[in-house]
Formats: structure tokens, C-alpha cells, sequence
């Protein structure tokens, strides 16, 4: 029979597997729209906003010692003083110097257009001028090269560049790091149904024993072969569009006639994945 502490670390790996699973699909899409950096200072300022609410929770009416909330985020208590100073300041969460940065090339336009302006071309090609002299002075460039931001840049239609000239123009006052112009409205959607499934997770995870569950299933086959993707996909999609307008159907006689700050949002998620071997 295996000990208690090795059940433990059964579980322990267990969590890590299905967590990694999930940071690298996130991680692997946030690659080039958010730098590390940027990715890290929110998952530290959520992560301790969460702790405290769930230690408040516990513990109404009473304020959360820096003690408790160092045990449950790993965090030293001056680098907790500093955000919980943020978090109750009120101020907004992601502040137009947070959003510019997200990502190396987002300091950048955010600098040409402030401080330069859109109209001024710049050249490119000679250190300790131009655009490598915007570049330098705007965000730590070990490891980044001029030429993969200008690349980066003109990918996504944020600049245009004149190599007969070797000249640079903006074309944008912000920096977006969609490649697509219906990318933004898909994404949007996307994390949307990401946060409705982990709510529906959460929700069964906490309930009590004997309490009734959310329904969360998935139906699927490991035995597809490549050649049927099309045919398959058509199917699924043919049933997913009959569910989904029998769920509105379903769903509209519950609908209140007019919006209320104390109604529920609720529903269902209709979904067709893909994964092969290699992802």
C-alpha cells in the first residue's frame, strides 16, 4: 500500500501535469502579443488579490494578516505591502503605461508616437541613430535585435518600411499585435469561453458531497485519421449549429425582459476541438 506522502506527491504531479498542460496552450498562443514580463507582474498582482479575497472569505470582518497571505502566495511580505498598496489605492488595473508595454514593440510605437509623432520617418541601419536610437532608449534590447522588431513592426501593419531608403513610417498611434482585423473579436471570444468552463471547474471542484454538479462533459475519439479531419469537422459542426439553436430556444423563455444588476449570467458552451500527437 503506498504511504501517505507518496499518494501525495501522486497528487502533487497530477496538478503540476494538468496545470503545465494548460499554461503551455496559453503560453504558446501569448508568445509575441505579451511579453514574460508583462504576463508575470499580472499573474502576481491576480494571484494576490485572489488569496487575500479567499483568506478574507474565511474570515469576515477581519482584516488578512501579511503572515497568512505570505504562506499561501511564496511572497515576502515588503513585495506584498507594495501591491496590496496597489490594490487598495483603487487606481485602474491596467494602466495605459502597463498596456504599451505588453510587449517590446508596443513600447516602441507607444514612445514614436508620443514623443516623435506618426508623420516623422525614421532611418534605420546606423547605430546611435534613428530607429535604433528610439529602440535603445525605449526597452532593453538583450537578446532583441533591430531587425526582428522592424520585422515584427511591419507584420502587423504598424509601420511601413522603404528599404530602397531605409526609412521607417508609422502608420499607427497604438500598437496591436493582432496579424488580422477579426483576430481581437475572436480572442476576446475565446477567453471568454476559457473563463465560463474554469468557473463551471470551479464551481464542482468546491461542491459539497451529495450536492448536485454542473454538467461538463466532452465526447471524443483518439482514432481519427488526418485524411477524415474535413468530413469530421462538417459533422461536428452540423451538430453543433443544432444545439446551439435549440439552447436559444431553451434559454429565452427564462430571460428577464429588461437587464438588472442582481441577474445571473448563465448558459451553455458549445465547442469542436483538435489535437494531434505532436501539440
Amino acid at each position: 500500500m503506498p504511504r501517505l506522502s507518496d499518494n501525495r506527491l501522486q497528487e502533487a504531479g497530477l496538478l503540476a501535469r494538468a496545470v503545465e498542460n494548460v499554461f503551455r496552450k496559453l503560453i504558446r498562443f501569448l508568445v509575441g502579443r505579451m511579453s514574460l514580463v508583462k504576463l508575470q507582474e499580472m499573474i502576481r498582482f491576480i494571484y494576490i488579490d485572489e488569496a487575500e479575497k479567499m483568506l478574507q472569505a474565511k474570515r469576515p470582518g477581519k482584516n488578512v494578516p501579511l503572515t497568512q497571505l505570505a504562506l499561501h502566495t511564496g511572497l515576502d511580505t515588503r513585495t506584498l505591502t507594495r501591491v496590496r498598496g496597489e490594490l487598495y489605492a483603487g487606481e485602474p488595473q491596467y494602466e495605459p503605461k502597463f498596456l504599451s508595454e505588453l510587449t517590446p514593440e508596443s513600447a516602441v510605437v507607444e514612445t514614436w508616437a508620443s514623443n516623435i509623432g506618426r508623420r516623422k520617418l525614421l532611418t534605420y541601419g546606423k547605430e546611435g541613430e534613428g530607429f535604433e536610437k528610439l529602440v535603445r532608449s525605449t526597452v532593453p534590447t538583450r537578446g532583441i535585435t533591430i531587425q526582428s522588431i522592424i520585422k515584427r513592426l511591419v507584420d502587423t501593419r504598424s509601420v511601413e518600411q522603404d528599404k530602397a531608403n531605409r526609412t521607417l513610417k508609422l502608420l499607427v498611434d497604438h500598437y496591436s499585435p493582432y496579424l488580422s482585423n477579426d483576430e481581437p473579436n475572436i480572442i476576446n471570444a475565446a477567453f471568454s469561453a476559457i473563463a465560463n468552463l474554469i468557473s463551471t471547474i470551479e464551481f464542482n471542484v468546491n461542491a459539497a458531497a451529495g450536492d448536485e454538479r454542473l454538467f461538463q462533459r466532452q465526447a471524443w475519439t483518439f482514432r481519427l485519421s488526418p485524411g477524415d479531419q474535413d468530413g469530421f469537422r462538417g459533422a461536428m459542426r452540423s451538430l453543433l449549429e443544432e444545439y446551439e439553436e435549440r439552447a436559444m430556444r431553451e434559454i429565452e423563455p427564462w430571460e428577464q425582459k429588461r437587464y438588472g444588476k442582481n441577474l445571473v449570467t448563465a448558459g451553455v458552451g458549445l465547442y469542436y476541438f483538435e489535437e494531434s500527437n505532436a501539440a
